[in-house]
Protein backbone atom coordinates (compact mmCIF):
# COMPACT_ATOMS: atom_id res chain seq x y z
CA UNK A 1 0.00 0.00 0.00
CA UNK A 2 3.06 1.69 -0.22
CA UNK A 3 2.01 3.44 -3.60
CA UNK A 4 -1.45 4.20 -2.68
CA UNK A 5 0.10 5.93 0.28
CA UNK A 6 2.68 8.21 -1.92
CA UNK A 7 -0.12 8.85 -4.55
CA UNK A 8 -2.77 10.27 -2.09
CA UNK A 9 -0.58 12.17 0.01
CA UNK A 10 0.66 13.85 -3.63
CA UNK A 11 -3.34 14.05 -4.63
CA UNK A 12 -4.43 15.59 -0.73
CA UNK A 13 -1.33 17.86 -0.84
CA UNK A 14 -1.85 19.91 -4.36
CA UNK A 15 -4.80 22.30 -3.60
CA UNK A 16 -2.35 23.88 -1.21
CA UNK A 17 -0.06 25.44 -3.85
CA UNK A 18 -2.99 27.41 -4.77
CA UNK A 19 -1.88 29.93 -1.79
CA UNK A 20 0.65 31.19 -4.33
CA UNK A 21 -2.43 32.94 -6.22
CA UNK A 22 -2.10 35.24 -3.41
CA UNK A 23 0.96 36.75 -5.09
CA UNK A 24 -1.49 38.32 -8.20
CA UNK A 25 -3.75 39.57 -5.66
CA UNK A 26 -4.06 42.87 -7.29
CA UNK A 27 -4.44 40.82 -11.11
CA UNK A 28 -7.70 38.98 -9.41
CA UNK A 29 -9.07 41.73 -8.12
CA UNK A 30 -9.12 44.14 -11.56
CA UNK A 31 -10.45 41.03 -13.43
CA UNK A 32 -13.02 39.86 -11.48
CA UNK A 33 -15.47 38.62 -14.15
CA UNK A 34 -12.89 36.74 -15.93
CA UNK A 35 -11.50 34.99 -12.43
CA UNK A 36 -15.14 34.33 -10.78
CA UNK A 37 -16.46 32.97 -14.29
CA UNK A 38 -13.56 30.80 -14.84
CA UNK A 39 -14.28 29.33 -11.54
CA UNK A 40 -17.75 29.49 -12.32
CA UNK A 41 -17.09 26.70 -15.37
CA UNK A 42 -14.76 24.34 -12.90
CA UNK A 43 -17.40 24.57 -10.58
CA UNK A 44 -19.87 23.88 -12.76
CA UNK A 45 -18.63 20.38 -13.78
CA UNK A 46 -17.60 18.98 -10.82
CA UNK A 47 -20.29 19.38 -8.64
CA UNK A 48 -22.81 19.17 -11.84
CA UNK A 49 -21.66 17.07 -15.07
CA UNK A 50 -18.75 15.23 -12.75
CA UNK A 51 -20.60 14.29 -10.18
CA UNK A 52 -23.93 13.87 -11.43
CA UNK A 53 -22.42 11.57 -14.01
CA UNK A 54 -20.80 9.19 -11.21
CA UNK A 55 -24.35 9.06 -9.50
CA UNK A 56 -26.22 8.15 -12.68
CA UNK A 57 -23.31 5.59 -13.42
CA UNK A 58 -24.03 4.19 -10.05
CA UNK A 59 -27.49 4.23 -9.38
CA UNK A 60 -27.93 2.40 -12.85
CA UNK A 61 -25.18 -0.33 -11.01
CA UNK A 62 -27.22 -0.52 -8.31
CA UNK A 63 -30.28 -0.98 -10.09
CA UNK A 64 -30.63 -4.60 -8.47
CA UNK A 65 -31.54 -2.86 -5.83
CA UNK A 66 -34.02 -0.51 -6.87
CA UNK A 67 -35.19 0.87 -3.70
CA UNK A 68 -31.34 1.36 -2.16
CA UNK A 69 -30.51 2.57 -6.01
CA UNK A 70 -33.35 5.28 -5.29
CA UNK A 71 -32.71 6.34 -1.67
CA UNK A 72 -29.14 6.54 -1.52
CA UNK A 73 -28.81 9.90 -4.10
CA UNK A 74 -32.02 11.12 -2.87
CA UNK A 75 -30.61 11.22 0.29
CA UNK A 76 -27.24 12.95 -1.16
CA UNK A 77 -29.29 15.43 -2.74
CA UNK A 78 -31.26 16.89 0.54
CA UNK A 79 -27.88 16.68 2.79
CA UNK A 80 -25.64 18.34 -0.31
CA UNK A 81 -28.34 20.92 0.09
CA UNK A 82 -29.22 21.44 3.57
CA UNK A 83 -25.13 21.53 4.07
CA UNK A 84 -25.52 24.72 1.65
CA UNK A 85 -28.31 26.21 3.39
CA UNK A 86 -26.69 26.17 6.63
CA UNK A 87 -23.70 27.53 5.12
CA UNK A 88 -24.93 30.46 2.88
CA UNK A 89 -27.76 30.75 4.18
CA UNK A 90 -28.24 30.42 7.78
CA UNK A 91 -27.07 32.72 10.88
CA UNK A 92 -23.84 31.99 12.57
CA UNK A 93 -21.47 32.86 9.36
CA UNK A 94 -22.43 37.02 9.55
CA UNK A 95 -20.75 38.22 6.17
CA UNK A 96 -21.45 36.76 2.90
CA UNK A 97 -17.85 36.53 1.46
CA UNK A 98 -16.93 34.70 4.70
CA UNK A 99 -20.12 32.14 3.86
CA UNK A 100 -19.07 31.85 0.22
CA UNK A 101 -15.45 30.79 1.76
CA UNK A 102 -17.19 28.50 4.34
CA UNK A 103 -19.12 26.89 1.62
CA UNK A 104 -15.89 26.65 -0.86
CA UNK A 105 -14.10 24.85 1.49
CA UNK A 106 -16.87 22.73 2.53
CA UNK A 107 -17.11 21.45 -1.31
CA UNK A 108 -13.02 21.42 -2.14
CA UNK A 109 -13.13 18.81 0.99
CA UNK A 110 -15.87 16.83 -0.13
CA UNK A 111 -14.90 16.44 -3.55
CA UNK A 112 -11.19 15.43 -2.31
CA UNK A 113 -13.04 12.45 -0.26
CA UNK A 114 -14.80 11.29 -3.06
CA UNK A 115 -12.05 11.81 -4.99
CA UNK A 116 -9.58 9.74 -2.85
CA UNK A 117 -12.44 7.16 -2.26
CA UNK A 118 -11.90 6.56 -6.62
CA UNK A 119 -8.81 6.60 -6.16
CA UNK A 120 -8.31 3.73 -3.15
CA UNK A 121 -10.52 1.78 -5.59
CA UNK A 122 -7.78 1.36 -7.54
CA UNK A 123 -5.62 -0.57 -4.78
CA UNK A 124 -8.40 -2.77 -3.53
CA UNK A 125 -6.67 -5.71 -2.26
CA UNK A 126 -6.44 -9.25 -4.77
CA UNK A 127 -7.22 -6.67 -7.42
CA UNK A 128 -4.04 -5.32 -9.95
CA UNK A 129 -3.69 -1.36 -9.32
CA UNK A 130 -5.42 0.30 -12.24
CA UNK A 131 -4.03 3.91 -11.53
CA UNK A 132 -2.40 5.22 -14.58
CA UNK A 133 0.66 6.86 -13.78
CA UNK A 134 2.82 8.57 -16.61
CA UNK A 135 3.73 12.50 -17.82
CA UNK A 136 0.60 13.40 -18.68
CA UNK A 137 -1.80 12.18 -16.23
CA UNK A 138 0.58 13.44 -13.63
CA UNK A 139 0.55 17.57 -15.42
CA UNK A 140 -2.97 17.14 -15.35
CA UNK A 141 -3.45 15.92 -11.60
CA UNK A 142 -1.61 18.68 -11.06
CA UNK A 143 -3.71 21.31 -12.66
CA UNK A 144 -6.96 20.47 -11.93
CA UNK A 145 -6.05 20.03 -7.96
CA UNK A 146 -4.17 23.18 -8.13
CA UNK A 147 -7.59 24.83 -9.69
CA UNK A 148 -9.61 22.97 -7.10
CA UNK A 149 -7.15 25.08 -4.54
CA UNK A 150 -8.39 28.12 -6.18
CA UNK A 151 -11.97 27.66 -5.34
CA UNK A 152 -11.17 28.70 -1.63
CA UNK A 153 -7.70 30.88 -2.67
CA UNK A 154 -10.21 33.59 -4.73
CA UNK A 155 -13.12 33.94 -2.32
CA UNK A 156 -10.67 34.20 0.76
CA UNK A 157 -8.75 37.03 -1.11
CA UNK A 158 -12.17 38.58 -2.01
CA UNK A 159 -13.22 37.97 1.93
CA UNK A 160 -9.90 39.87 2.45
CA UNK A 161 -9.13 37.07 4.75
CA UNK A 162 -4.57 36.67 5.30
CA UNK A 163 -2.69 34.41 3.53
CA UNK A 164 -2.14 32.48 6.79
CA UNK A 165 -5.83 31.43 7.38
CA UNK A 166 -6.44 30.89 4.06
CA UNK A 167 -3.38 28.35 4.17
CA UNK A 168 -4.84 26.85 6.90
CA UNK A 169 -8.72 26.34 5.51
CA UNK A 170 -6.96 24.78 2.32
CA UNK A 171 -6.32 21.59 4.02
CA UNK A 172 -9.59 20.23 3.45
CA UNK A 173 -7.93 18.90 0.89
CA UNK A 174 -6.28 16.83 2.91
CA UNK A 175 -9.09 14.28 3.20
CA UNK A 176 -8.49 13.05 0.11
CA UNK A 177 -5.98 10.67 2.28
CA UNK A 178 -7.99 8.94 4.52
CA UNK A 179 -10.61 8.55 1.85
CA UNK A 180 -8.38 6.77 -0.57
CA UNK A 181 -8.12 3.85 2.52
CA UNK A 182 -11.76 3.10 2.78
CA UNK A 183 -12.39 1.21 -0.48
CA UNK A 184 -9.70 -1.49 1.34
CA UNK A 185 -11.19 -0.88 4.40
CA UNK A 186 -14.73 -1.91 3.78
CA UNK A 187 -13.22 -4.98 1.75
CA UNK A 188 -11.87 -6.15 4.62
CA UNK A 189 -14.61 -5.99 7.16
CA UNK A 190 -17.53 -6.61 4.81
CA UNK A 191 -18.94 -9.85 2.77
CA UNK A 192 -20.63 -10.25 -0.27
CA UNK A 193 -23.15 -8.92 -1.59
CA UNK A 194 -22.93 -5.97 1.54
CA UNK A 195 -19.53 -5.38 -0.05
CA UNK A 196 -20.22 -4.26 -3.54
CA UNK A 197 -23.56 -2.73 -2.39
CA UNK A 198 -21.35 -0.60 -0.09
CA UNK A 199 -18.93 0.25 -2.34
CA UNK A 200 -20.61 1.94 -4.26
CA UNK A 201 -23.45 3.17 -2.24
CA UNK A 202 -20.79 5.17 -0.76
CA UNK A 203 -19.59 7.32 -3.92
CA UNK A 204 -23.05 7.40 -5.37
CA UNK A 205 -23.83 9.43 -1.52
CA UNK A 206 -20.98 11.74 -1.90
CA UNK A 207 -21.38 12.48 -5.48
CA UNK A 208 -25.11 13.58 -4.55
CA UNK A 209 -24.11 15.47 -1.88
CA UNK A 210 -21.22 17.23 -3.70
CA UNK A 211 -23.64 17.80 -6.79
CA UNK A 212 -26.62 19.65 -4.67
CA UNK A 213 -23.58 21.59 -3.05
CA UNK A 214 -21.91 22.81 -6.42
CA UNK A 215 -25.16 23.97 -7.72
CA UNK A 216 -26.16 26.14 -5.18
CA UNK A 217 -22.16 27.23 -4.56
CA UNK A 218 -22.53 27.88 -8.78
CA UNK A 219 -26.06 29.90 -8.40
CA UNK A 220 -25.21 31.54 -5.19
CA UNK A 221 -21.61 32.28 -5.23
CA UNK A 222 -19.38 32.08 -8.17
CA UNK A 223 -22.37 33.39 -10.79
CA UNK A 224 -23.54 36.51 -8.99
CA UNK A 225 -19.65 37.57 -8.37
CA UNK A 226 -18.50 36.65 -11.76
CA UNK A 227 -21.79 39.24 -13.01
CA UNK A 228 -21.55 41.38 -10.20
CA UNK A 229 -19.58 44.41 -12.90
CA UNK A 230 -22.61 43.75 -15.04
CA UNK A 231 -20.18 42.96 -18.03
CA UNK A 232 -20.88 40.64 -20.69
CA UNK A 233 -18.08 38.33 -20.87
CA UNK A 234 -18.59 36.29 -17.82
CA UNK A 235 -20.71 33.54 -19.95
CA UNK A 236 -17.63 33.21 -22.18
CA UNK A 237 -15.43 32.89 -19.30
CA UNK A 238 -17.25 29.97 -17.44
CA UNK A 239 -17.62 28.29 -21.13
CA UNK A 240 -14.16 28.49 -20.83
CA UNK A 241 -13.23 27.15 -17.72
CA UNK A 242 -15.94 24.24 -18.14
CA UNK A 243 -14.34 23.37 -20.93
CA UNK A 244 -10.62 23.58 -19.55
CA UNK A 245 -11.17 21.47 -16.57
CA UNK A 246 -13.18 18.85 -18.54
CA UNK A 247 -9.84 18.64 -21.38
CA UNK A 248 -7.54 18.29 -17.98
CA UNK A 249 -10.45 15.17 -16.57
CA UNK A 250 -9.53 13.35 -19.83
CA UNK A 251 -6.46 12.49 -18.97
CA UNK A 252 -6.69 11.90 -15.90
CA UNK A 253 -9.45 9.40 -15.96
Amino acid sequence: MTDLAVLATGFGVIPLSAILVYSFAGHLTRHREAVWGLLGGIVAFLGLSHAMAAVLVNHSVLGFDPALATLVPSVGFVVGAGIAWLLLEGSFIRTEPNRIVATAVAFLGLHSFSDGFVLGAGFIPGLVPSVRIDAVTVSATIIHRFAEGCLVIVPALAASWRSRAAFVVLFASLFAIPAAYVPSWIFNIATQPVRAEVQLAVPTFLGAVEATLGLWLLARAFVPMAAADRGSRWPVWTAIGFIAITVAHFFVE
